[in-house]
């Protein structure tokens, strides 16, 4: 018998609610831990993510793979996903109605993994899940509380990616993603039991990809 979440994810595969369909190679719906204590949001499907049916597979993932690392964490430790299944043509930002006719499979997600601690990367994730018109750049830095959780909002990967090279007045993104990771790392540790907040984590990271 598959689990609800699997049979969410096999009825997304199928989905027809809005425009994307119509351009998609696949549906994207998800991956990692089914009972993950923290689950990253990101826009929608790319390119490389299109072509797999895989989340943050392409640079941007192997950045997200990097910055978890780095916070002594493995892929295969959190749950991965998107606001929006389906990849808009050309990359461009997924437009209202389609975030809308998305959005019941991204709330099913979050119910049914049902973490303690949301990471959105990037605009459309924070603005999705907080319902604020506020940016990304004035969102992070802090944390919100969401659905009785708690929620950190960061750039995306792949505004880091780009920035890099570029001089800042201020951090980079790379650098401010890197500043919450850490603060991610504290909240992590605060919402462990003591008993596993204390086991060492396997020091040797295993890739997915």
């Amino acid at each position: 018998m598959p689990t609800e979440l699997e049979a969410v994810a096999a009825e997304a595969a199928g989905c027809t609610r809005c425009r994307l369909h119509q351009s998609r190679t696949q549906v994207v719906f998800g991956q990692g831990d089914p009972h993950a204590d923290l689950m990253f949001v990101g826009e929608a499907p790319g390119f490389h993510e299109d072509r797999q049916g895989l989340p943050f597979v392409g640079p941007s993932g192997q950045l997200l793979n990097r910055l978890l690392e780095g916070i002594g964490l493995r892929r295969q430790d959190v749950y991965v996903c998107n606001v929006n299944k389906s990849r808009p043509p050309n990359n461009r930002d997924p437009l209202p109605d389609e975030i809308a006719a998305c959005r019941p499979w991204l709330d099913a997600q979050v119910r049914l993994v049902d973490p303690k601690v949301v990471v959105t990367l990037g605009n459309f994730a924070a603005k999705t899940l907080l319902e604020t018109t506020t940016g990304i750049t004035r969102l992070r830095g802090r944390t919100y509380p969401f659905q009785g959780r708690v929620l950190l909002p960061t750039f995306h990967p792949a505004a880091a990616l780009h920035a890099q090279g570029r001089r800042t007045a201020g951090p980079s993104p790379l650098e401010a993603m890197e500043d919450d990771f850490r603060v991610l790392a504290e909240l992590l540790a605060a919402q462990a039991p003591a008993s596993e907040a204390s086991e060492d984590r396997p020091s040797e990271q295993l890739g997915l990809f």
